[in-house]
Order: structure tokens, then sequence, then C-alpha cells
């Protein structure tokens, strides 16, 4: 487990990210930025699955019960989802998704990354979220590495 306070990519996920195409690289660790400069304090939790990369976001090291967001990393887009997005005001209707409680916003180009929206909505999320672990100032990162 790392203390972050700057945000830096670890190694790990730079590793994870080298099979997609630069954009794609770019737009992950772009959105990464902006969710832990609008969530931190945060505890994130990064891993493979199958074809993908996942960054899963919470209030504390229990990311799946206390999920603030969670970003997908696809062959040709990123996914930013929201496990409770139902809750979410939308007046500039991003969120996608059919599901009981989940939405997401899918990000295609680097001009996605610009819409204010987008932190308006990870902002909510952070406040339904509930408050970060006690002691917690900056962002834990724990990375799952792949078992051979």
């Amino acid at each position: 487990m790392a203390r972050r306070r700057n945000g830096e990519a670890p190694a790990e996920l730079i590793d994870f990210l080298a099979r997609y195409e630069p954009a794609i690289r770019s737009l992950a660790i772009g959105l990464r930025q902006i969710v832990l400069e609008t969530v931190a304090p945060c505890h994130e939790y990064i891993f493979t699955m199958r074809s993908k990369v996942m960054l899963l976001y919470g209030a504390t090291s229990h990311v799946m019960a206390d999920g603030i967001c969670q970003i997908a990393v696809f062959r040709h887009h990123v996914t930013l989802v929201f496990p409770e997005g139902i809750d979410l005001d939308d007046p500039g209707q991003l969120l996608r998704g059919s599901g009981t409680t989940m939405r997401h916003i899918r990000m295609m180009a680097s001009d996605d990354l610009d819409r204010p929206e987008t932190r308006a909505l990870l902002r909510q999320a952070r406040a339904l979220a509930g408050p970060a672990a006690r002691g917690d100032r900056d962002v834990v990162t724990r990375v799952k590495t792949p078992s051979l």
C-alpha cells in the first residue's frame, strides 16, 4: 500500500496500460488525475480484469462497500462509473445506463476530460460516499498484480 499526495501514477498502472494505444493511455491517466483532484482523500484500488484495467475509488479501504467511482479502461474508450449514479443530480445529462443504481460516462477523446459536469458529478459522488477514513489526508493506493 502506498500513500501519494501528488497523484503520480504508480509504475504498475503504467505497465497495465502499456497494451493500449497512446490516446487511451493518456485518457486513462488524465481521468485518474481528475478523479484524484476531485475526490481525495480516498482509497484507490488498481487491478486488471480480463480485457480491461480497473481503478476503484472509495472513502475507505472497503472500496466496494463505500465506492465513490470507478474507472474502466477498454480498448477504444475509458468509462467513468458511478456505483450510486442513480442518486446523482445530472443536469447536463452525461450519465448513461439503465441498471438499478449504476450509471457511467463514456470518454472517447481528451476533450471529454474538460467537461465541468464531470467534476460536479464526482463531487456529488464523494459526498454520498461519506467521510474519508479517520486520519486519511491523501490517496492510499493498492495495486493487485496479476498472479502467474
